[in-house]
């Protein structure tokens, strides 16, 4: 008897956060897609490729010129703007941590772009940092996807220059 009142007080518990939670993160990706939005209306930009996710954009616009990658904080914004003919390589850039049980941790998950330009600091996106977030939600996915995606762009640069 105890146990199926604990189980019952469980289910009734869990039925009434589930839904909260879902709502709350909903609302919240709702107002990121919004200022996203407006960002790149204010560029007038339109993106072919694009996906959001946590408090981050990245896309790429419909004509294959330029990779927008777009990063709100609490306390700043960081938006990028990169013409794909500048760059000329993209690579994936990821930090482990071991411990004690010899257990590797994902740190940093980041996609370094590098210029053609020597003088031009390369640019470094990142996808996932325990600092911001402690649960990976498919960045690692994510991160090949662009990779490949960016250097699909780099290594046909035909569709770059019929664009332009």
């Amino acid at each position: 008897m105890k146990i199926s009142f604990t189980l019952l007080a469980i289910l009734v518990t869990l039925s009434v956060i589930i839904p909260f939670l879902i709502f709350v993160l909903k609302g919240l990706n709702t107002s990121i897609k919004k200022e996203v939005e407006t960002i790149t209306k204010q560029n007038n930009l339109k993106y072919g490729y694009k996906e959001v996710w946590n408090n981050k954009f990245i896309g790429i616009t419909e004509d294959n010129t330029i990779l927008t990658f777009i990063h709100l904080k609490a306390e700043d914004k960081q938006h990028e703007n990169v013409a794909l003919s500048e760059i000329k390589n993209c690579e994936l850039v990821t930090n482990y941590k071991s411990d004690k049980n010899k257990m590797n941790q994902l740190i940093r998950l980041d996609l370094k772009l590098t210029y053609k330009l020597v003088n031009k600091k390369d640019l470094v996106i990142n996808f996932f940092d325990t600092d911001e977030m402690y649960m990976e939600n498919y960045e690692m996915n994510r991160v090949k996807n662009w990779k490949d995606l960016i250097s699909n762009k780099l290594q046909h640069p035909e569709a770059l220059k019929k664009a332009s």
